[in-house]
């Protein structure tokens, strides 16, 4: 599997114990996940008019969703709900846990 897909998966499995992300509908939050995960891998932002097609979500769309995903990403090692991050630790899983949280989403 890919870096961006294993990217996107740890990002979906940390919205699950997330109670505010319940308001979002699957298909946004798939590409929200894909559209974060860009941005940690590749360290900028990154939508193009490809992604806005295939997942019918422009950035603006994507952008609050998103910004939460960067939060939890933060917070992933700590606390008491560690266990997607000790997953996405793995060598079997990439180690992607370890990609840096894309904080620049927070400010714009």
């Amino acid at each position: 599997e890919s870096q961006l897909q294993l990217v996107s998966f740890f990002m979906l499995e940390l919205c699950l114990v997330e109670y505010q992300m319940l308001k979002y509908c699957p298909s946004l939050l798939a590409a929200a996940a894909v559209y974060t995960a860009q941005c940690a891998i590749n360290r900028c932002w990154q939508w193009t008019k490809i992604c806005e097609t295939h997942s019918r979500y422009t950035r603006d769309q994507l952008i609050e969703c998103s910004k939460m995903m960067v939060q939890f990403h933060q917070k992933a090692a700590g606390g008491k709900l560690t266990g997607v991050h000790r997953k996405y630790s793995a060598f079997k899983f990439g180690c992607v846990a370890k990609v840096e949280p894309a904080h620049f989403l927070l400010g714009g």
